[in-house]
């Protein structure tokens, strides 16, 4: 319930470096938090890698560097100033660089370096990545993830899990856990047409990370008339699980991690390129999250639980299956 490990997404810059989005990793296991031996072996592909990570105090994983990273740094600032509500970036950047003999010698991160993320020999698209903790009180524990390798000039469309694919918030966590099926109609036959046009799917939860290995089995099974839903890496909250019940259900400010976590994708790419093409959502605020991020507004979908889609701009509401069936149109053909 507490451990979980979030899908990765790696960038390969034209001058190929490489940059990741953040390595959420969680050993919920208080045997495996209060041992001494916290080294977290990395497997790619069911094969061992030269990198590792270290387990905090909390059981999360992290990088801890010899030198300063300037890539990982950055990339370590914009997750301090957006996730953690750090909100003056010009003020943490001087703080880093004023800092640098304190942070050079045990310097912590969720990223790792471009030559690390080099060293775990990926593969185009999805790979498999597991990461094991071995250790004298617990055993072996580990936990698994996808980690996904996409050229820059990816175009990405993003899409909302709870109420966006299934038909509630709420319901679609709990009635797939009792064998119900509560998706809305068209949603893997739309969501495949896309992809064959050449787009990237990004699928996006306020679920907590503990929720990660039901919530992957759940999108990975869903066959609507013999088509699933492609591939794509799962974001989530790295929340636990009080706070990002709180958050989506009691709050109803979902868009407070959405925007934060999605920005962090877009800086994975060089600057200036805008990687989101479009976004499907169910609530108002799925649509703030995703102009916040500069899709434009007639490619926010926002869809209801009876299933009608609002492409936002517009005023007459459609359904997926209608989407698919013009889809060409809405999502021109691109180069893979």
């Amino acid at each position: 319930m507490f451990s979980g490990s979030m899908d990765i997404l790696v960038i390969e810059s034209p001058n190929g470096g490489y940059k990741s989005s953040s390595f959420h990793v969680r050993f919920g296991s208080l045997k495996v938090i209060k041992s001494k031996e916290q080294d977290i072996e990395i497997y790619v592909n069911s094969k061992k890698t030269n990198v590792t990570m270290k387990l905090s105090s909390s059981g999360d994983a992290y990088f801890q560097f010899d030198e300063l990273d300037p890539q990982v740094s950055q990339q370590q600032n914009l997750y301090n100033s957006e996730i953690k509500g750090y909100d003056n970036l010009e003020e943490k950047d001087n703080l880093i660089k004023n800092n640098y003999n304190l942070f050079k010698k045990r310097y912590k991160s969720f990223f790792p370096s471009s030559n690390q993320i080099k060293q775990l020999n990926l593969k185009p698209e999805r790979n498999d990545i597991c990461f094991v903790c071995k250790t004298s009180t617990s055993g072996i524990q580990t936990l698994k993830s996808s980690i996904y390798l996409w050229p820059s000039s990816s175009k990405i469309v993003i899409s909302d899990v709870d109420g966006t694919i299934t038909r509630s918030d709420v319901l679609g966590q709990v009635l797939p856990v009792l064998g119900k099926d509560w998706t809305h109609e068209g949603v893997t036959e739309l969501f495949s047409k896309i992809k064959n046009q050449g787009y990237k799917i990004i699928y996006l939860t306020s679920r907590a990370i503990g929720q990660s290995t039901m919530t992957k089995s759940y999108l990975d099974s869903l066959i609507q008339e013999k088509k699933t839903l492609p591939p794509g890496p799962l974001i989530m909250s790295p929340d636990g699980l009080f706070t990002s019940l709180k958050r989506e259900v009691i709050e109803r400010k979902p868009h407070l991690l959405k925007i934060p976590v999605l920005s962090e994708i877009k800086n994975l790419f060089p600057q200036g390129l805008t990687p989101f093409f479009a976004g499907f959502g169910n609530r108002d605020t799925d649509g703030i999250a995703y102009r916040y991020l500069g899709i434009p507004l007639n490619y926010i979908f926002l869809i209801d639980t009876s299933s009608k889609v609002l492409r936002l701009g517009e005023t007459k509401k459609e359904n997926y299956k209608l989407i698919a069936d013009k889809v060409e149109d809405i999502f021109p053909i691109i180069g893979n």
